[in-house]
């Protein structure tokens, strides 16, 4: 089993994670993914802390996606594990993996289009209800998370009748609604304005600060730098670097691959 040596990438960084460590709520341990003769993700290892925000980020096909797929159970790895606190969850469905605190949002919606935002939410709240010995008021539960992630103006429209960024929302609370303990995110500040952007940024470091670890895909770098306590960053399924964003930023191979370089 390995550890993510993170003094490999960032000098001044002198802590090693591992499975074991309480810290740790999500370890992804030296995953690989091959479709035929594509490799699509080597030997990825990322640890994600409980209170804190990490980014995930590469240009697109670097297998982010892929990856998130690989950590929720929805696609089985060609090697490597995935840990949930100090437990193998690697040969478990995503629902198994859900009722365990692993929540996510996807790149492309899954949401019930047919129901009002509102419902969306409460839907997930009942579910957890259903297998969880959590006695809390589901409607108390919408009404909140509603509120919280800030749909209490559309709360009651449609979600296919919703622009992309609101729809985002609904999906984000959505997986709220299930009290996760992990919170994966793959671009969810997509179609969202400025104003909404920032309301989002703030909304994750306060689910951080609860407790939470959040694993977060997204191609708006300065949502990113700013919400992030550390960065992993992907490129043609390898990670290359990872660190706090400000080194991450600096990183020459970063700037090569990702956020490009001044001459």
């Amino acid at each position: 089993m390995s550890t993510v040596d993170l003094e490999t990438y960032v000098p001044h960084i002198d802590h090693q994670y591992d499975p074991r460590d309480p810290e740790v709520a999500l370890y992804v341990d030296e995953v690989s993914v091959r479709f035929g003769g594509v490799q699509a993700v080597s030997a990825a290892t990322i640890a994600c802390l409980a209170g804190q925000v990490t980014g995930l980020i590469g240009p697109n096909g670097a297998g982010k996606t892929t990856t998130f797929n690989v950590i929720t159970g929805l696609e089985a790895p060609t090697s490597g594990k995935v840990f949930l606190g100090n437990e193998d969850v690697s040969g478990l469905t995503p629902y198994k993996r859900a009722r365990k605190g692993l929540a996510r949002t996807f790149q492309r919606l899954e949401v019930f289009g047919t129901l009002t935002a509102r419902d969306n939410i409460l839907a997930a709240a009942e579910f957890r209800r259903g297998w969880s010995k959590d006695k809390s008021n589901p409607r108390a539960v919408a009404d909140q998370i509603v509120e919280r992630v800030g749909l209490q103006h559309v709360q009651h429209e449609r979600v296919d009748m919703l622009p992309t960024g609101l729809a985002r929302l609904v999906e984000l609370g959505r997986g709220l609604a299930t009290h996760p303990r992990v919170l994966l995110l793959d671009e969810p500040a997509s179609g969202l304005d400025m104003a909404e952007s920032e309301a989002l940024g703030d909304l994750l470091i306060d689910l951080a600060q609860e407790g939470i670890a959040v694993l977060v895909v997204e191609h708006d770098v300065d949502l990113v730098m700013r919400v992030c306590d550390r960065i992993h960053v992907l490129d043609f399924g390898r990670i290359i670097s990872v660190g706090f964003p400000k080194d991450v930023q600096a990183d020459p191979a970063v700037q090569a691959a990702y956020l490009g370089a001044e001459d």
